[in-house]
C-alpha cells in the first residue's frame, strides 16, 4: 500500500504508550529519513494540544525544528484567547509560534471554507517546510466516514481522511517576510504540502486521558456540541450506533479498506486516460478524448477521467458534485453538450471536448504575468480568442467555435498573432501544463 493508502496503526494502552505509538506513527509516516522541519497545526483543543506536547519531547530527540501555527478564524469571541493559549505553551517548550489570520467571504459552506481557508493559510505561511502536522483522531476518522456515507459519496469520499496525502502547490510567501523573528527557515521548498495525521489510531477519550494526568491546559471549542452542525450530529449518534455494531474503530477500519479500493480505481483511471485522451487536446484550454474509446470504458472510470478534466479546464480546485458530474456524463454519452463547474463538455463528431466555459473567462487577462496562473506570458496581451478571433482563425481549424471562443491567443490590439488552438508559431510557443491535470486525477 502507498504512504496515502496506509492505515493508522491502533494505539495500545493508554496514556502510557502514546509517545511511543506517536513515535513509531511518525516513524512509519516520514522514516527512514526525517525531515528536518515540521509545522503543527495548533488550535488550542485538546487534540491538537496532546500532539503539540507528544511532538516537542519527540522532535527534540530526533532533531528536528518543530514550527507552531495557529489559524484565527474570527468567528469566535475566544478565539484570541486560544491562540493566546497555544503561543504560552509553545513559549514553554521553546517553540516559534504564529497566530495566522482567515476571514470567511460569506460564500459556500461555512465549515468547508474554514478547512479549505486553514489549509491555504498554512499552505501560504510554511514557506519551504514541506510536512504539515494535524491532530485528527481516530473519532474524527469515523464522523468523517458517516458525513460522507450520508451525503451519498463514492469510493474516494469513503476512504476518508488517509494518515499522509500530498496536497498540490499553492502560492508560498516569502518566509522571511512573513516571520521576520522566527527562526532560520529553510531554503525554499517548490512542492506542495504534506498532510500527516500521525493521531488516527488514537481515540479522542484517549487523549483528553492523556491531558488530564499531565495537566495540560487546554480549551474545549463551543462548536464541537453545536447540534446545528452535521458533524456534531454524527458525534452524538455514534454510541447508538456502536450498539449495533458499528463502532468507531470499525468505520475507521472500513475508511481504510475504501482507500485501498480508491487506489486500485486510480490505477485503472490512469491507464484509461492514456488510452482514450487524444493528443490533439493541448492541455492548454482544453482536453479532447476518443468519443468511441471513452464511451466503451466502465462508468466509474469515465466519471473519475470527466471529473479531472472538468477541474482542470475550469481551474476549480474542488470536483464537481457527483449528482451534477453523473447528469453531464449522461448527455454527453447521449450526444448533448452541457456546462458543468465552469466547463464545458461537448461531443463532436469522433472526438468528445472538454474545455472553460467561455463565458466564465471571456474578461480574463493575465495576472502577475501568468495566463490563469498556469503559463508565464510576462507583458504579453493574452486573452480568449473569443468570437471575434474564432473568426479571425477559422480558415485554419475546423474545431468547433465553444472549443475556439476560451481557447487563450496573443493579440496585437484587434488581430489575433497566435493561438496554440490554430498551432505554435514564433509569436507565442506556450508549453503543455499536463502536470496538473494528473495531479488531479490522482488526488482524493
Amino acid at each position: 500500500m502507498t504512504a496515502e493508502g496506509q492505515a493508522a496503526a491502533p494505539a495500545r494502552d493508554l496514556p502510557r504508550d502514546l509517545p511511543r505509538h506517536f513515535a513509531e506513527e511518525m516513524g512509519r509516516l516520514t522514516g527512514p529519513h526525517f525531515p528536518p522541519h515540521l509545522v503543527l497545526a495548533v488550535s488550542g483543543g485538546g487534540d491538537s494540544m496532546a500532539m503539540l506536547h507528544l511532538a516537542a519531547p519527540w522532535a527534540r530527540v530526533m532533531g528536528i525544528t518543530l514550527y507552531v501555527c495557529t489559524v484565527d478564524h474570527g468567528l469566535r469571541t475566544g478565539a484570541a484567547a486560544e491562540a493566546a493559549l497555544v503561543a504560552r505553551a509553545c513559549a514553554e517548550l521553546g517553540l516559534f509560534h504564529q497566530t495566522l489570520e482567515w476571514r470567511w467571504d460569506g460564500q459556500g459552506n461555512l465549515q468547508e471554507a474554514a478547512r479549505e481557508g486553514r489549509l491555504e493559510a498554512i499552505g501560504r505561511w510554511k514557506g519551504a517546510v514541506r510536512h504539515v502536522l494535524m491532530a485528527h483522531t481516530e473519532d474524527d476518522q469515523a464522523e468523517t466516514f458517516l458525513l460522507r456515507l450520508a451525503r451519498g459519496s463514492g469510493v474516494d469520499g469513503l476512504s476518508a481522511m488517509a494518515p499522509r496525502v500530498e496536497r498540490r502547490p499553492g502560492t508560498p510567501m516569502d518566509p522571511l517576510d512573513a516571520h521576520p523573528d522566527g527562526p532560520p527557515w529553510p531554503p525554499s521548498f517548490e512542492g506542495g504540502m504534506v498532510i500527516l495525521r500521525p493521531l488516527l489510531g488514537v481515540s479522542r477519550e484517549a487523549l483528553r486521558h492523556y491531558l488530564t494526568v499531565l495537566k495540560i491546559e487546554h480549551v474545549d471549542d463551543p462548536t464541537n456540541d453545536d447540534p446545528r452542525f452535521d458533524r456534531v450530529k454524527m458525534r452524538r449518534a455514534l454510541p447508538a450506533l456502536a450498539e449495533l455494531g458499528l463502532t468507531r474503530e470499525r468505520l475507521a477500519a472500513t475508511a481504510a479498506h475504501m482507500d485501498r479500493a480508491r487506489e486500485a480505481l486510480l490505477v485503472r483511471a490512469r491507464a484509461a486516460d492514456a488510452a482514450c485522451r487524444l493528443a490533439d487536446g493541448r492541455m492548454i484550454s482544453d482536453l479532447v478524448y476518443d468519443r468511441d474509446a471513452f464511451a466503451g470504458i466502465e462508468r466509474e472510470t469515465q466519471l473519475r477521467l470527466l471529473a479531472a478534466a472538468v477541474q482542470y479546464v475550469a481551474c476549480e480546485p474542488q470536483r464537481p458534485r457527483l449528482a451534477a458530474l453523473e447528469n453531464a456524463l449522461d448527455r454527453a454519452l447521449a450526444g448533448g453538450a452541457t456546462t458543468l463547474h465552469g466547463a464545458y463538455i461537448l461531443p463532436h463528431k469522433a472526438r468528445l471536448f472538454v474545455c472553460p466555459e467561455y463565458e466564465r473567462i471571456k474578461d480574463l487577462r493575465p495576472e502577475n504575468g501568468y495566463w490563469r496562473g498556469r503559463f508565464f506570458v510576462g507583458e504579453k496581451d493574452i486573452r480568449p480568442l473569443g468570437v471575434d478571433g474564432a473568426a479571425q482563425v477559422r480558415d485554419e481549424t475546423d474545431l468547433p467555435a465553444r472549443v475556439l471562443w476560451p481557447a487563450p491567443a496573443l493579440w496585437d490590439g484587434d488581430r489575433v498573432l497566435a493561438s496554440p488552438r490554430i498551432g505554435h508559431n514564433a509569436h507565442w510557443n506556450p508549453e503543455s501544463w499536463g502536470r496538473g491535470y494528473m495531479a488531479l486525477l490522482t488526488s482524493r
